[in-house]
């Protein structure tokens, strides 16, 4: 099998490789007219109050579902509207006024998870403006220390910033080294493919 695959493709090699360079060119045009985007990152620590009854690892493991939670919440409509008004350096302008774009764009904007087996929170802003990234991600952090036990219903969570927001240097949306990687991986595939119902024939 890999003798014959290996024939295969060193006699359509020219057709390949045509093909895989073409999917690294698409990919590489894709990446330059898409938006350069930041990212600011931030990291909250979810503590859960200990009580003689609540052990430190089910307070650890109570604080890591409240952190998932907090993440979903995070991505809500309510959830930007608060940000928005928490920080008046944003611009509202970023996000469309038609609700089922403007969540989606807020969607694309931030990211957050929370680390297995611990109550800590990193959260990711992204915007073509890195000072508008770091303005976001410092609404959200302030929104999330502020309103934990509102999002959560228990007087016994709140959020804490261990880690402030931090802008990155360069942008870092989209990855072209990575997204040229991925159109020449599946140029080969798609030469290869196409290479092989053209003219099986030919191989007999």
């Amino acid at each position: 099998m890999h003798h014959l695959l290996t024939t295969f493709t060193h006699r359509h090699r020219r057709r390949i490789v045509q093909i895989t360079i073409a999917g690294g060119a698409v990919a590489l045009v894709l990446s330059l007219v898409t938006p350069l985007q930041y990212r600011a990152t931030m990291r909250l620590l979810i503590i859960q109050a200990t009580s003689p009854t609540l052990d430190a690892f089910t307070a650890v493991k109570s604080s890591e579902k409240v952190g998932r939670n907090l993440s979903r919440v995070l991505a809500s409509s309510s959830f930007l509207d608060r940000v928005l008004l928490a920080n008046p350096k944003i611009d509202a302008s970023s996000f469309p006024r038609d609700e089922r774009r403007r969540r989606k764009a807020w969607a694309r904007m931030v990211e957050s998870s929370v680390a297995p087996e611990t109550s800590v929170m990193d959260i990711h802003v992204f915007h073509p403006r890195a000072a508008q990234a770091l303005s976001i991600a410092e609404a959200v952090g302030g929104v999330l220390t502020r309103d934990a036990r509102e999002y959560t219903g228990s007087y016994d969570i709140s959020a804490k910033v261990i880690d402030p927001p931090l802008a990155s240097r360069f942008p870092v949306r989209p990855n072209i080294l990575l997204n040229i990687l991925l159109g020449l991986i599946l140029g080969a595939l798609i030469g290869t493919a196409f290479e092989y119902l053209r003219g099986p024939h030919r191989d007999t």
